[in-house]
Parts: C-alpha cells; structure tokens; sequence
C-alpha cells in the first residue's frame, strides 16, 4: 500500500508541469471550465446550462406569507459553502444568446470576446422575456422570504444585455459585475429584498440603474446614457469616475415609508456632497452620496478568445493598461468596453494551472505555478480548490495571476503567505481569486505575521511605479466557512509596496460556518442552515494592513475580526467605498482596548463613504468610536462617514475621533439605527493637535464620558429585535 501511494504521488507531481517553451493554445481546459460554443442552439445551449445551475425549489402557501412568492420556483442557499467552482464561458458571435443564465455560488460567467458587444443576451426570438446572466435574491426558509444578504462569491463579466427586462443583479459581497453593457437597465435588488452592498466595475448602462435595497454600493468607471437615470439605495452610494447626465440621480421612492421626490444632479454638485439625516430610520433626502475622480484607474484582467485565420480558436490574456487622469480637475473617463489598448497575450505564454490532477488534489500545485512564474509566464488559476505547501512568489515586472471561476488558494500551513509580491517588482496583476484560511502550526522559520497576501516586503521601502502599479482585483478572503472552526490568519492582506490599487476587496472572518454532520444550529433563532460562530472559534485580527504610500482602493469590506479591522500607516492613501461589520462575537474587551473598524495613522489620508455597522450579538460591548483618523475632522479628508446599529445589545457611541476628540452618534436602537458625522464650523476651529501613531487608544477605557448618552439610550436586548436583520456576512 505504501509503494501504491508512492507511485500515485509521483504520477500527480508529473502532470500538468510547466512547458519548457510554449504551452498549449487553446488550453486543455478541465472539466470545471464549460464553453458554450458558437455554434450550439439556444436549445443546446439552454440544456447544458441547466445542468451547471442550482435546483430552485417550489414554494407553497405554508412556506411563505408573500402572496407573489406562492406557486413560484426560488433559489436556496444549499450551495453556500460548496467546494465546487466552476467558470462558464461563451464564445463570441454575432446572434445573441437568448438563454437563462443563473449565477450561483462559486460561478463566474464571462464573455470570451475582446470587446463587451462580442457576446450578446438577449430575450427569444418569439418575444418570450430571457435574462440571460442574472442572480436572484434566495429564498430563506426560516425568514419565510427571500433576501439577498448573502448572495456572495460569484461574478458576471464581458458581456452586452439587450433584454427588455435589463440586467437583473442583486446580491452583495464579493459578487462583482464587470465589464458589460445593459441596454436596458440595471437592477441592483430583487423587489426589495435586504441587500447589503456590491460593486460594479467598467459598466454602462443605457437605462436606469437602481440601486433600490442595497444599503451601501460602489460604482467605479460607470458610464449612464444619456437617457439613462440613478436610483440611489439605502444609506450611502459612492461614485468613483461616472460619467452620468445631469439631472439623472434620483432618491428612492417610497424608501422606509417616506415619500421622495427631489432630484439630485451628480453633475453640478461639489467634490463631495451630503445630504442631510433625520434622527429616525428614515433618510429624509436620501442617501449619502460620495463622488470622487481618480487619477488612476486598471480593469481587471480577463481571458479572450479569437478564431484565427486557419479556423482555429486562440486565446488570448487581455492586461487592460493603466487608465491616467491629468490636471488639478481631471474629467471621469467612466466604463471602457473596447480594450483597444489592451495588451494581448497569447496563451502560449499563459500557464494554465489544475487544482486537481484526475480526482486528486495535487499538493504540488505551488511548486509547478512558481516555476511557470520563473520561466516569465503568467499563470491562469482555473476553477478549484489549490491546497498549497509552499507560497507563490510572483518575482518579476508586469505578471498576472489570475483566477478564474472563484479559484481559491488555501494557505500553506506553515503560516506562509499564499502569495508573495517581492519588493521593487512593478505592474503585478493579482486578480480573481478567493483565500481560506487554514490551521496553522508555525515552525521555527514561520513569518511572525500570518497573512494571505504580501504585496512587498514588510520594513522594506518600495514605492512602486505611479504609471505602472501593481493591482489587485476581485480579492476574496476568508477566515472559516467549512466546518473546520480552528483555521487562523493574523492579518488578511498586507500591503507593503507603494501605488499600489485595490478594486473590491471583501476581507471576512467568518461570522458562520457549515453544519457538521448531524450538529444542531447554535442560534436556531437566526439560521437554520449553518453554525454562528463564537468567541475563539476561526480567529483573525486584522483584516487589511497598509504600510506603502500612494495606496487607493476603490470598493474594500472587511468584517469581524477581533481587533481593527484595517490599519492603514501608509501615507497619501485613499480609500473610497468601505464597508465594515464589527465581530458578533467578542466581549467587552473589544471595547477597552479601542479597537475599531477604520484606523488610520499615516499622513493625508483620504476616506470617503465609509460606514461601520455593530451586531453584538453575545454581550453588551460599548466602542467608543467607529474610525479613528488623524483628520477625522476634515471634511475632505473624511467624506460622508456613517456608523449603523443593526441588532442585539451594545452600541458604537460616536462615527470618528481624530484620538483626542470625538464626533457623531451614538445610534441607539432599531428605530434609530444609523447616524453619521456631519463636518461643522466648530470642528474647524477646534485647536489642532498633533497627529498620533499606533493605537492611541490602548489604555484602559473610562465609561463615565458616555454615561449621560447610555441613560437616554433603550436597554440593550438579549434577543435581536424582529424587523431588523444582520447586514453584510449574515
């Protein structure tokens, strides 16, 4: 039996090894890529898709009270956690696509054309409505409706909806869309089912987008017709280089029971514009709204097909170049759907890595992507599992790693990264790809700081290349999820190097995990379907830490870990889009030791349409403050923050402190669940102290300054108040 393992072992570390010159073009894609050809049927194509889709399950009377839901099939979260992923292509032709195309967890849908208009959805040729890719809210057993709150780990990429209905998208967290064209609308919730906020990427859109039940969304490279219009969501929207006509935003209609009606121009307003708060659950004239023009912008990288002179099909790797805006008011450029200056590499220097080799996992996946990297390839992830011995180190100028159908790298167990960008590399694409964590057992040679990426070196000066920055995109982490509650990570993403960009990252510790077998939910009260995780189990402490200067995000979430979630000592960084849930689970020590979910210590750094959310589901915590910023008080420094009470007992008392002073708040119960910090004359002439670094905050914490608040406040509840649902990672 051993000689048998032996030999299997040695078989698997043979295949899928780097070619020494070219490699294969088109690749031998594993089972888990599905091509829907050009030449297949709308029949053909419609039977193989359904077979790569969820089972909606039928709804009764006695499973809902929602009249509309009766009688009609919806989606479960059965998949939640699956160790399946899978990418579906479509090959570029000149007829539309007239097909149904549900997204699922772990499934990335994608045009393969060099342009968005080289793959086409459409409705039937009959007249009968199609949807071509779409993600629906799912229905929930125990809330007895449907909710998008969890709708994660999924994309839709590089394609052009001409369907009358538009494009039907609600979901939340680490669920990009990217790359398309809707023709006729965009629709960002599902009759408003509770959705927590998303991100799109390069979009235009011809008709209106609505936003309507999302509670915070960010819109990067957004391009409205000029017909088109902008429904905003909940709590906060923020805009990062649209391009919209005047006239086109709109509040809700109807949102939380008030009726809107003002027109709101993103055109004419100021840099960074507010709109005003009522104390109440209400947003009296609409969402905050957070518009900022970046002086550089990269897409994501993406696969490509071409049929080439000989009748052959090609591939090829589209690395769209660096988009730079010029002047002290640069103009938004908005989505570019053409990539003309793209440049194109073929896959014969493109190494395509598997996850498996037959039905086994190959542990010596790492090796064989790091001599790919040495040899100046870049490497496709296809979709699957990697079980990493060993990091990935990415050494030299300009590589791509990307992943493709939510690739996902387990971390080595050693506690070393699952990838390594060294020091003074430029122009590295890192994209695509989600990262779990795993239990770690540290060695004499382990790094001090656990982490899933390092991008540069930690003590390291590295400013990086301004005109060539190194990139991160759709970056998906995760501390816990499957039924193993002993997997660790100190720090999620730590980023080292200088210019450095981020676009949607979503950094979450898990706030629940699978069942095991024949285990009873722990809160039978919230879910049903999985085990809410408690102090101790899955620990993480920090979900992003910066340290390069010039860093810009645009769209980051980081959730729950037990200490603050980002730490950013880098300067002149921007962060515009942030989303953030303190943990569940920890105790009143989360609040004497001033952890909170923003903390900045470096120097001009730019903050907008940040919210903090609290659901201190097992004690009473008191926070003092959501962020902490040297310029917390500086209205172009802090743009539009916000702190939100979700459920259950504890609060955060104020939206930012600058380490001395403190601002905004507190929220106090259901019906007063959001407050934000409205920049005023006094803070501007507030004396100015001296900026502070590290936590400030570590001393022990004195209740009495909040006594007078927590007397006006309602007394805090055991159980979560019904009507109100956990947010993002629920």
């Amino acid at each position: 039996m051993i000689f048998a393992n032996c030999a299997l072992d040695s078989t698997i570390t043979k295949a899928n090894e780097p070619a020494e010159s070219a490699e294969l073009n088109p690749p031998q894609w594993p089972k888990s890529v599905a091509i829907i050809t050009s030449d297949m049927s709308d029949e053909q194509a419609q039977d193989m898709l359904n077979g790569l889709q969820e089972t909606p399950v039928q709804i009764t009377s006695d499973m809902t009270e929602v009249d509309y839901l009766v009688g009609t099939k919806q989606f479960v979260p059965t998949e939640h956690f699956s160790s399946e992923r899978k990418a579906i292509f479509f090959e570029p032709r000149e007829e539309p696509y007239r097909v149904d195309v549900q997204v699922g967890y772990y499934v990335q849908v994608a045009g393969l054309g060099a342009s968005a208009k080289d793959v086409k959805f459409d409705d039937a040729t009959d007249g009968t409505s199609k949807k071509g890719p779409y993600c629906p809210a799912y229905f929930n057993m125990l809330g007895r409706s449907c909710t998008s709150l969890d709708t994660f780990w999924r994309s839709a990429e590089n394609f052009t909806n001409l369907t009358k209905d538009g494009q039907l998208w609600a979901v939340s967290q680490a669920a990009p869309i990217r790359r398309i064209h809707s023709v006729n609308g965009l629709l960002l919730h599902d009759k408003g089912a509770m959705s927590s906020g998303g991100h799109l990427a390069n979009v235009k859109v011809d008709g209106a987008i609505v936003f309507g039940s999302q509670q915070q969304f960010c819109s990067r490279s957004l391009t409205v017709g000029a017909n088109g219009a902008v429904n905003l969501g909940a709590w906060s929207n923020v805009f990062v280089d649209t391009v919209a006509p005047e006239d086109c935003l709109k509040t809700p209609t109807d949102w939380h029971g008030v009726p809107f009606s003002q027109e709101l121009s993103l055109g004419t307003r100021p840099y960074n514009w507010r709109v005003n708060w009522d104390n109440g659950s209400a947003d009296q004239l609409g969402p905050s709204t957070t518009v900022n023009v970046p002086t550089t912008t990269v897409e994501k990288c993406f696969v490509a097909m071409e049929a080439v002179e000989d009748g052959s099909k090609k591939y090829f790797l589209h690395v769209p170049r660096p988009r730079i805006r010029t002047g002290d008011s640069p103009s938004p450029l908005g989505a570019d759907l053409e990539g003309s200056t793209d440049d194109r590499r073929p896959f014969e220097n493109v190494y395509v890595a598997l996850a498996e080799v037959g039905d086994d996992i190959d542990n010596d996946v790492a090796r064989k992507i790091n001599m790919a990297l040495r040899q100046g390839k870049d490497v496709v992830l296809s979709p699957g599992i990697y079980h990493l011995k060993e990091s990935i180190n990415i050494i030299k100028n300009d590589q791509v790693l990307l992943g493709i159908g939510m690739a996902t790298l387990t971390a080595p167990t050693n506690g070393e990264p699952c990838i390594r960008v060294a020091a003074g590399t430029e122009g590295v694409r890192v994209g695509g790809i989600m990262f779990a964590a795993s239990r770690i057992t540290k060695g004499l040679f382990s790094p001090k700081t656990t982490a899933f990426i390092e991008f540069g070196k930690e003590g390291e000066k590295d400013l990086g290349n301004p005109t060539n920055p190194g990139v991160l995109s759709d970056i998906f982490c995760r501390v816990g999820g499957d039924i193993d509650r002993e997997v660790s990570t100190d720090v999620m993403v730590r980023i080292h190097q200088g210019n450095v960009i981020g676009d949607n990252l979503w950094l979450w510790r898990a706030d629940h995990v699978a069942l095991a077998a024949g285990e009873s939910p722990n809160f039978p009260d919230m879910n049903l379907d999985y085990h809410q995780v408690v102090m101790g189990e899955c620990p993480g402490k920090t979900g992003l830490e910066v340290n390069g200067d010039n860093v810009v995000i645009h769209g980051l979430a980081v959730e729950h870990t037990t200490e603050d979630q980002v730490v950013w000592n880098g300067n002149d960084g921007q962060v515009y889009f942030y989303q953030c849930e303190l943990p569940y689970d920890v105790d009143q020590n989360f609040g004497a030791k001033n952890f909170v979910g923003f903390r900045v210590t470096g120097k001009n750094h730019q903050l907008g349409g940040a919210g903090i959310y609290c659901n201190f589901r097992d004690y009473n915590v008191i926070v003092k403050t959501g962020i902490v910023h040297p310029n917390a008080f500086d209205a172009s420094k802090v743009i539009n923050p916000f702190i939100v009470h979700l459920n259950n007992g504890g609060r955060i008392m104020t939206v930012v402190s600058d380490g001395f002073q403190y601002r905004g708040g507190p929220v106090y119960d259901k019906d007063h669940m959001l407050s934000k910090y409205v920049h005023s004359k006094e803070d501007e002439e507030a004396p100015k102290k001296e900026g502070v670094k590290g936590n400030t905050m570590t001393r022990p914490t004195s209740l009495g300054w909040i006594s007078d608040k927590l007397a006006s406040m309602r007394g805090s509840r055991s159980n979560s108040p019904t009507g109100v649902a956990a947010a993002a990672g629920q």
